[in-house]
Formats: structure tokens, C-alpha cells, sequence
């Protein structure tokens, strides 16, 4: 007997196999998105820790250190203010020296704290939220500021 196509026993077991496939892969591939998040906010995180300390050298050769309240030039002509030699939260600054893309993420104030994250996320205010890198000025001489990434999920 010529029989053309296939049987319903092969058709089950492909559509096991099929089936086991997703069950194991399918977890892997969403994540991707979730990490690839959190790494783009660890860049973030490290440009913000290289313009603090670049703003803590400058402070550093001002002399202006172990004050509170204090500004520094950096090389590019850019004022910014700083806090026992460290940035402070001011928005604008921030915008200048990180220059990040608007339409990609944007930057909040939230009790002192410098909160950026994506856009994508809609309007964030708490400090405990996935998917964000928050920013603690200096609140000592000597003390460094706190920049923390949460991750994504």
C-alpha cells in the first residue's frame, strides 16, 4: 500500500518535540529583553561614576572639596554644582554631562535622589523600582556618593 503523507502518531510526536522545545527555550528568549536593559543601565551607571569623578578631580584642584555647596568648570566649559566635591541631583547638570537621548530615557528627583530610567516605562518616582539607576549625592566629606542599578525584569 502507497500511502502519501504522514500518520497521526507522527504528527503527536512532532508536536511533542515542538512542545518540549518551547518549554526549554521559550524562558531563555524572554529574558533577552530584560538583560539587555539592565546592561544598557549598567553603561549608564558607569558614565555617571566617570563624570563624578571627573567632577570630584576638578573639585579636588579647586580646592572646594570639603565644602557642602560648591561649583566646578569641567574641560568642556560645562558648570556644574557639586556637593563635598561630588555632583549634586540638579537635573540640568546631569543633562549636560551624561547628555543621554530623550527619547530613550529620562531623569527624575525623587527625596534628593536622582532616579533615570527608560522612557518606555512610563513616569517612575520610587527609588525601589525595577529598572532604573539611581544617583545619592555626597552627604560627608570623604563619604562617596551611592549609584545603584535595579535591575530589569
Amino acid at each position: 500500500m502507497n500511502s502519501k503523507g504522514f500518520t497521526l502518531i507522527e504528527l503527536v510526536v512532532v508536536i511533542v518535540i515542538l512542545g518540549i522545545l518551547a518549554v526549554t527555550a521559550v524562558p531563555k528568549y524572554i529574558h533577552l529583553q530584560a538583560d539587555a536593559q539592565t546592561s544598557t543601565l549598567e553603561g549608564v551607571k558607569v558614565s555617571i561614576q566617570g563624570a563624578s569623578a571627573l567632577a570630584y578631580s576638578r573639585s579636588l584642584v579647586a580646592g572646594n572639596q570639603k565644602l557642602s555647596t560648591a561649583s566646578v568648570t569641567l574641560s568642556d566649559g560645562t558648570e556644574i554644582d557639586v556637593q563635598y566635591g561630588y555632583p549634586t541631583t540638579n537635573l540640568l547638570d546631569w543633562q549636560e554631562v551624561l547628555d543621554l537621548d530623550s527619547s530613550d530615557f529620562e531623569m527624575a528627583i525623587s527625596n534628593s535622589v536622582l532616579i533615570i530610567y527608560p522612557v518606555s516605562l512610563g513616569v517612575i518616582s520610587s527609588q525601589s523600582a525595577d529598572c532604573i539607576v539611581t544617583y545619592q549625592p555626597a552627604t560627608a566629606m570623604g563619604v562617596k556618593p551611592i549609584i545603584t542599578v535595579n535591575s530589569c525584569v
